[in-house]
Parts: structure tokens; sequence; C-alpha cells
């Protein structure tokens, strides 16, 4: 804007000049016409102006004269015969040393105040020498020094600088003494005389009409500088209002700006709760299946333990069995826990590569859990390489809405919920099937129930926030809206198709990611990793404690197992060096894991704590790490799980 400004300035400055130099004249410019002089203040100006322009030219103009004349003595052997040496004495011991002392001069303070004077001075002495000359050399030589003194009227009206009347001064004083001169002095033909007085003063007067001529056009210029100066002056003033008025325009659009980015941070804010709660909205919807499922496992387990209580003598084989069943449904709670958690998590936008078929299958285990009999999966996942770059929780959220919308459209009458995967090649011949996506490999997840269909009326809203065909709360008709967010989000798109009676179609396309081949290698796995170490387990649950205390034992493990997290500090800080790692719950009366374990390691900076918990939060990972645990064991605590982790955290510790 500044810059636009300045330039428009320079631009109206320019047209004002030219219509000054159009319209200003001596009268104009309050000039006297016979002096060329300004009123007092403005010649004041001008003359300083003057002196500043023209220093630089006069100190050439004296130092070439100076050379001119030193040169040109050897004129004075080659015309002046036994005149020349009293030539030479004029040439450079008068005029050289006359001209250098102005020019000597013109480095002091007080040139300034007499420059005119001095330059005139300087013309009239050297055009006297000049003169004498003339009339030291013998005829027809000293016809020849009368082209010296043309040359001191070039110099004096034309390029050394004297203002009109000074060099007009100085000119017609020349004339004077070559006047008296020729008609007293000179003993020449009448006829030369009166051609060379006529050419001398025809030369003066033609030297002060482009003296006068070169001023006139000096003080015009200076005196339309003034004026544009002026008028500058007053553009200036205009620029510096019109600033100060685009500064306050962009103070507000600043302000502007800054509320807008409160209001955007607001909204993400907004709209990563409105994710969590319809997150939860489809946890609801599946909790009575999961509950139903819970159940199942727990009659399992508590089943098969009271077999094995009332049994007093119970075989080999069937005690073998009991255990199986009782473990298999324990897994089956981890895993239903696993994908509970996975789902209801909030947290922030992290996008990686993902196998696309592998969230289809564990979401579907999820929906499994939730659905009534009368409603069948089919599951038809054709795509080989099915990797994309996503947030895997967020396509976890867009496969549990469009299943659970689907389950929800049959769940009266029952039907087939179909999940597919294909993959998708998209070229500029199939653009106008799919005009928004860029042509490329696509995967294409289709989600298809055989439900009552959606009304063509409503069709075209059903991504349209708070929109929703389902009765009072049974939902926010927010889900749809949800997945055309993230879907569109990645780059791809969703498309739905049905009819009333025939069921409803949702395809989602996504960029597929190009899979880099690795050879992953599956490692059998071997007797459980053992040890003879010392080890404090401290959990404020009595079964837990218990249970662990088995497993470490049957590992080989020493282990003292404590439930007051205080008493355990205390035996710990007793003798520090009586154990060789600590392992400790998370959540704990009295005090934290992390608070327990930084005490350790206070206590003992080298010794190696592990984390065990039953939840691991957002951020305790990262805290884990800055409190110096080793590792992080989650529950439910498997003897595998465990034994590989204690040995590796051992093994670490002890090579350190």
């Amino acid at each position: 804007m500044k810059k636009f400004i300045k330039n428009q300035t320079a631009q109206y400055a320019d047209a004002l000049f030219a219509g000054i130099a159009a319209s200003s004249g001596i009268r104009d410019m309050q000039l006297n016409p016979l002096s060329l002089t300004f009123p007092q203040k403005l010649e004041q100006e001008y003359s300083e102006n003057y002196f500043n322009k023209s220093l630089n030219r006069i100190r050439l103009s004296l130092l070439l004269a100076i050379a001119l004349f030193a040169v040109f003595g050897f004129l004075d052997a080659a015309l002046a015969g036994d005149k020349k040496v009293f030539l030479w004495w004029i040439r450079y011991a008068f005029i050289c040393p006359g001209v250098l002392a102005i020019l000597l001069f013109s480095f002091t303070r007080h040139f300034r105040e007499y420059m005119q004077c001095s330059i005139a001075l300087s013309m009239i002495w050297v055009g006297f020498c000049v003169v004498q000359m003339i009339l030291v050399a013998p005829p027809p030589a000293s016809y020849s020094y009368y082209a010296g003194l043309i040359l001191i009227f070039m110099y004096g009206y034309t390029f050394v600088g004297l203002r009109f009347v000074w060099a007009s001064l100085a000119g017609w004083v020349i004339v004077v003494l070559y006047e008296l001169a020729s008609l007293l002095l000179i003993d020449a033909p009448v006829s030369v005389l009166i051609n060379n007085n006529f050419f001398f003063i025809c030369a003066n007067i033609i030297g002060m009409f482009s003296c006068y001529s070169i001023e006139m056009s000096s003080r015009r210029d200076f005196y339309f500088s003034k004026l544009l100066e002026m008028e500058r002056e007053k553009v200036q003033a205009a620029n510096r209002e019109l600033e100060a008025r685009v500064q306050a325009r962009t103070e507000q659009l600043l302000q502007a700006n800054r509320d807008l980015e409160v209001e955007m941070q607001e909204r993400k804010r907004a709209e990563k709760e409105l994710i969590q709660v319809q997150k939860m909205e489809a946890i609801g919807t599946l909790a009575g299946g999961i509950a139903h499922d819970f159940n199942n496992i727990l009659t399992a387990v508590v089943g098969y333990a009271e077999l094995g209580l009332h049994k007093k003598l119970i075989e080999q084989g069937k005690t073998e069995y009991i255990f199986t069943q009782i473990l298999n449904a324990g897994n089956r709670a981890k895993d239903l826990i696993k994908h509970i958690l996975t789902f209801s998590r909030q947290r922030d936008e992290e996008r990686m590569p993902v196998k696309l078929g592998s969230i289809i299958k564990e979401a579907l285990k999820l929906i499994c859990v939730g659905l009534p009999r009368h409603i069948h999966i089919q599951e038809n996942i054709r795509a080989a390489a099915d990797t994309v770059f996503a947030d895997p929780t967020q396509v976890h959220q867009i496969i549990m809405n469009l299943c659970t919308n689907a389950a929800q459209a049959m769940k009266e009458k029952g039907g087939i919920l179909e999940v597919a995967l294909n993959e998708v090649h998209i070229d500029p011949a199939s653009k106008e099937q799919y005009p928004d996506l860029a042509p490329g490999e696509y995967l294409k997840l289709t989600v298809g129930d055989t439900g009552d269909g959606i009304d063509p009326k409503v069709i075209d809203r059903i991504f349209d926030p708070f929109f929703t065909t389902k009765a009072p709360g049974e939902g926010t008709g927010m889900g749809l809206a949800v997945v055309h967010g993230i879907v569109k989000n990645y780059g791809g798109k969703i498309l739905v198709s049905g009819e009333s009676g025939k069921g409803t179609t949702f395809s989602v396309l996504l960029p597929r990611l190009e899979e880099q081949a690795c050879d992953e290698a599956n490692e059998k796995k071997g007797a459980l990793p053992s040890g003879s170490e010392q080890i404090l387990f401290v959990d404020d649950e009595d079964t837990a404690v218990d249970v662990v205390k088995e497993m470490l034992e049957e590992m080989g493990y020493s282990v003292v197992t404590m439930t007051n997290v205080l008493e355990a500090l205390d035996l710990f800080n007793k003798n520090p060096d009586r154990f060789d790692l600590v392992i400790t719950d998370k959540n704990m009366p009295n005090m934290t894991g992390f608070d327990f374990g930084r005490e350790i390691l206070r206590i003992k900076p080298d010794m190696p704590v592990i984390l065990c918990t039953g939840y691991l939060d957002f951020g305790d990972t990262d805290n884990a790490k800055q409190y110096g645990f080793r590792d992080i064991i989650k529950k439910p605590l498997l003897m595998r799980d465990m034994a590989e982790a204690i040995r590796c955290v051992l093994d670490r510790s002890s090579a350190q």
C-alpha cells in the first residue's frame, strides 16, 4: 500500500511540474528581468542551491584553465621568437598562479560568500594578462593571442558558472581593456583593429545573451522545484493522512482476523466435542449388545470357575479344558475392551498409513456384539492393497457410523448388513461419475443394508448437520455429517444410493496409498522368559497381587507384593538394594503409580521401574518416559506379556 501511495505521489508531482513549466514566466517567478534576482528570501535559497550544485564544476573549470594556459606555452616559443621569455613570465608567473589562488580559495569557508566576485576578478585578471601578451608579442603573432580573449568569454559566460551580472561586468571590463590597448598601444592596420573590435564586442554581447539564457533556465528550474516541493509537501501531508487511515483500517482488519482465529479455534473445539459426542452416541447404540456379550464372557469365566470349585476330583484333561475356556473368555473380554477404548478415546487427529481391511474387521467385531440375531453381516474384502493415509480412529468412526445406521434401519424386520472393500481406478474417462475426485487409485468401502431405504425427497439432505429421520431421542443427526467431513478432509467422497423399500447403500472412496513390500517374519513363541531376580510388585487390588505373585514365581522370580503404596515405599527406602525391579499399578489410593515411581527413582536413580495399568490415558506414555519408567504393561496381565517385558527391562538395565 505504501509503495502504491509513493508511486501515485511521484506521478502527481511530475504532472504538476509539467503544468507549472507550461504556465510560469518571469512575472510569475517575481524575477528582476535585468539582474535576474528573486525576492530576498528566495534569492538566498537560490544562491545556496546554486553554490552547492556548481562548486565542483567551478573547481574543474579552474583546474582545466590552468592546464590549458600551461600547455599553450609552446605557442610562445613557436610564434613570439625572442619575446617568448617575457610571455612565459606572464603565463606562468601571473596567469597560472592567479587562477590557482582562486582554486585554492574555493576550498575555504569564505568562498561561499565571495564565489562570484572572486571568479569575476580571476576572469578580469586573466583578460588583463592576455591583453599584455597581445601587446608584447610581435605582429602578426600578436593577432593569435586575440583568440585567448574569446576563450575567456567562453569560459566566463558559459562554463565556469558566473552569474549574468558578474559575467557581464567582467566581460565589459575586458572589452574596455582591449579597446584602450588597441587604440593606444597596438600598432596595427585600422581595418584590422576595426574588424577585431567589432568581432570582440559582438562575441561579448553573444556571451551575455548565452549567460542570461543559462541563468534564466537555472532559476526557472529552481523556481519550479520550489513549487513542486511545496506541492509535494501538500501531497505528503495528504499521504500521511491516508497512511494513518490505512493503518487504522489495518488495525481493524488485524483485530477482525484475531477475532476470526479465536472463532475458528472455538469451532475446532466444538467440532472435536461434537465428534466425541457422536462416538459415544454410537457406543450407546451398541451398549445393549456389549452388555450382552460381556455377560456371555462372564458366564464362561464364572461358570467354569464354579465348576472347578464344586468338583473335588477333576481329571487332568478336564482341568486343562476348564482353564483354557476361562483364558479364552478373558481374551475375548480384553479384545472387546480394547475395541471400545480405541473407538471412544478422545485425542487429536494423527494420520498414518493404515490397513483399511484390518480396521474394518476390528470394527465389525465390535458391531457384531450389539447386533440383534436377525441381522446378519456379510463381509466381502477383496482389495489386496488396502493402505490409506488416515487417522485410524476416524476411519473406525466412519465404519461404525455407517454400520450402526444400517443396523438401525433393519432392527425391526432384520436383514443383511453387507460390508465390502474394493480397489477402484479413476481416470479421465470416469470423471463424469466422480467429478470431484482427482484421477488415481482409490479404495471403495461399501456399506449396504436391506432395510426400508431412504425417501428420495430427503436423500439430498442426509449429510446436513442435525438432519435426521430417526425418532426423537434416537440420534443427534450429526453422524453422517461427521462422516462426510472426515471423508472430504481426506480428499475422498461419500455417495449414497437407494430407494424406499429396497435398502440403502453408502459408498466411501478414499485415496489409496502405495504400499511398500515388507516381509514380516512370524516369530515362533517358545518357552516363557524367566529369571531369578528380586521383584517388588505394588497394587491395591488383593486379587491382582495374588495372581501376579503366582505368575512371577512360576517364572522363577522372587516376589514381594504390597497392597499399601506408602508401606511399600517405606520398605524400599529401608533397603533399596534388596530389589532388582519394581512394578507398580497406576491408580492407587494415597499415591499414584507415577508419584510412587518418581519417589523410587529419587531414592535409587538406576532402579528399573515398570508401570502397569488397566486404562492407558492420553499422555500417559509421555509422562512415563518423563518420570523414568522403563516400560508399560497393560492389564489384564498375561504371563507372556509380563515375562517378555520384565526380561527385556532387566537385561537392558544389567547391560548399562
